[in-house]
């Protein structure tokens, strides 16, 4: 049996939190078991996963970060408090693994390399003003919590995509048409195929009707650089103003 330690924080440190429970679990997606040991003291955890299985440390820490976070939603439901959890660091001296997380996607990371984020934040801001702005708003929203909530990646990635359809149907007059509608004149503009959208409402369709499903880290890059691509194609059909 294999021990991993993670460290990391609660945040906003400033809300002073201190909790220590010890959990049998399950991967969702392979239903490997592991035992998870989380310490907080005064919002700094450390987390002790025992297991027998050699993980890529990506879906490890993806794991962890769910037991975590999950343990931390019950406690906002009974004290009305919003914490967010942070992993920093896994080490795992046995194995010769000790490495300290970014914040970023690596295949997102290397997808936007090229681009200047002065320059490209500037052109999205222009392209957000007016009433249509809320719409791509929501989507650039909805892209970030994919990124940051593993398991429900494919979720926010079609929610980001129907804002899309949204936004697209109202510049061109067609908020009170049906959804087959707005979605065909969507793919039609952006120039995108049914099948590309479709792969990725499959896969958000359990997490949108209250099931649960998880991806590896694998799976969940395919998933991003797929919704990226739609949501590139049609950002580059949108002026200044939304139009």
């Amino acid at each position: 049996m294999e021990k991993y330690l993670f460290s990391g924080v609660v945040r906003p440190e400033r809300a002073c939190l201190s909790l220590d429970f010890t959990i049998g679990v399950s991967h969702l997606g392979t239903g490997i078991p592991c035992k998870v040991h989380v310490s907080i003291i005064c919002n700094q955890m450390a987390v002790w996963v025992e297991t027998d299985h050699v993980w890529d440390i990506f879906d490890l820490k993806n794991m962890v970060k769910t037991v975590v976070t999950n343990h931390i939603a019950m406690l906002a439901y009974l004290k009305g408090y919003a914490y967010e959890i942070e992993i920093d660091r896994v080490l795992n001296p046995a194995r010769n693994v000790d490495y300290v997380f970014g914040i970023g996607i690596p295949c997102l990371e290397k997808r936007c390399a090229s681009v200047d984020p002065n320059l490209a934040l500037n052109a999205l801001a222009d392209k957000a003003i007016g009433p249509d702005g809320v719409y791509l708003t929501r989507c650039f929203n909805d892209l970030a919590s994919a990124m940051k909530h593993a398991d429900d990646t494919a979720f926010y990635c079609y929610r980001a995509i129907e804002s899309l359809r949204k936004h697209c149907a109202s510049r061109y007059g067609l908020l009170e048409k049906g959804d087959n509608e707005q979605w065909m004149k969507f793919r039609d503009v952006a120039g995108v195929q049914k099948t590309e959208v479709i792969k990725i409402k499959d896969a958000a369709d359990p997490l949108r009707h209250g099931d649960v499903s998880s991806m590896t880290s694998d799976e969940r890059a395919k998933l991003f650089m797929s919704t990226w691509d739609i949501v590139d194609a049609y950002l580059a059909t949108v002026s200044s103003g939304g139009n």
